[in-house]
């Protein structure tokens, strides 16, 4: 069994340090990071830093290509193997500027280039070629210009013809059309959910349950992250809420979603039991919003928040 994460919006994340940054002016910042990210490539970083191998597919531009390959190759324990599709635009960079002092984060995001009608072949072709029944296929991210929700469409029912696990985190009319699918996980956050139900859902575990339960009818497990108040984990058979007990202030949230998703992925992928992924899930996601550090999180603090997450059934 193999995972594949597909990515097809990928981004150059550029983390910037500023106090007291303000609109207007000029200002001194440090950089604080520079990495190949987008949420499939954050998906598979996060599942080498578990120890759990994964397959990185999608597109990136010419000139990030081997920065995108160096980068993710070196993470580790887990391996990632990297089958990306190089497309002659520039991927995207997205700025984050970090408030160190005020606390807050402020996102610059990049649209990112556009794919051919034949670069998009290229991948669907890849997909066939590669994946096999069992397998895990995670997309995650926004559509790039070139790949509209009828060809996603097509993707996931290629894969799920040929007996894979289809996992999915996007936004907008994808989102909307992928609801429709026979989906083994499906990763919203609060507001999309919203979307998807035509309605505001308010952050209580039990709305959320009550929101999300008519979507099980297809979708085997939905995982809904609600920032700090924690996840709920919706299937047909129960219902779950993950949340940390001694809330420390995050460092930073960014990538806090993708880590939640390949941690449950993992665990799943190796046989745990659902509440027991939950909450590894849950531990995972708290120990990136604690981490100073981009591009890794230290398993000691995993294990130390796995001893504050509380698991409830709802």
């Amino acid at each position: 069994m193999a995972i594949f994460t597909v990515g097809f919006n990928p981004a150059m994340d550029r983390i910037l340090e500023c106090p007291d940054f303000h609109i207007g002016g000029h200002q001194v910042v440090r950089q604080v990071a520079r990495l190949a990210a987008g949420k499939a490539a954050n998906v598979s970083r996060a599942l080498a830093l578990m120890g759990t191998d994964s397959i990185a597919m999608g597109f990136v531009g010419t000139d990030e290509l081997e920065l995108f390959h160096n980068q993710l190759m070196s993470v580790g324990p887990g391996r990632i193997l990297c089958r990306f599709i190089e497309v002659t635009g520039t991927t995207r960079e997205n700025i984050t500027i970090l408030d160190p002092k005020r606390k807050l984060e402020t996102h610059l995001r990049d649209r990112g280039f556009s794919v051919s009608p034949s670069e998009a072949k290229l991948l669907e072709e890849k997909l066939r070629h590669e994946v096999r029944a069992g397998d895990v296929v995670a997309f995650s991210g926004s559509l790039c210009e070139g790949i509209s929700p009828e060809f996603f469409s097509l993707l996931l029912d290629q894969c799920a013809a040929m007996g894979a696990k289809l996992a999915v985190d996007c936004s907008g009319e994808a989102l909307k059309m992928v609801a429709h699918k026979q989906l083994w996980l499906l990763k919203p956050n609060l507001e999309e959910l919203a979307v998807l139900v035509g309605g505001e859902v308010p952050n209580a575990s039990s709305a959320v349950r009550d929101a999300a339960a008519p979507l099980t009818k297809n979708i085997q497990h939905l995982l809904v992250s609600r920032g700090a108040a924690g996840a709920v984990l919706v299937t047909a058979g129960g219902s779950w809420a993950a949340r940390v007990l001694n809330k420390e202030a995050a460092v930073r949230t960014v990538g806090c979603g993708d880590h939640l998703v390949a941690a449950f992925i993992s665990e799943l992928s190796a046989g745990r039991e659902l509440t027991q992924a939950l909450r590894t899930a849950m531990a995972v996601a708290t120990a990136r919003a604690l981490s100073s550090r981009m591009e890794e999180i230290d398993m000691k603090d995993v294990e130390a928040a796995m001893g504050q997450v509380a698991v409830e059934e709802i």
